[in-house]
């Protein structure tokens, strides 16, 4: 009883803390990146095939994150 007791304060607690720490976090930058990635075989498909499944383009979302300094 007191091992649980114990256990279930320890998981409040560290509740608290991540919970505080996430909310002193602040986005810096957020863009989304585009570059080329068609290869050759992907090409071909695209040339012969009905269904376009390559569009030779690759998105990437970088998100910058740091801490807020109250």
């Amino acid at each position: 009883m007191y091992m649980k007791n114990l256990m279930l304060s320890f998981l409040l607690v560290a509740g608290v803390v991540f919970t505080a720490d996430a909310q002193t976090k602040k986005v810096v930058e957020d863009k989304k990146t585009t570059k080329k990635t068609s290869s050759v075989p992907q090409k071909v498909h695209n040339t012969f095939s009905k269904h376009k499944k390559y569009n030779g383009r690759k998105t990437t979302h970088v998100k910058t994150v740091e801490n807020k300094v109250k």
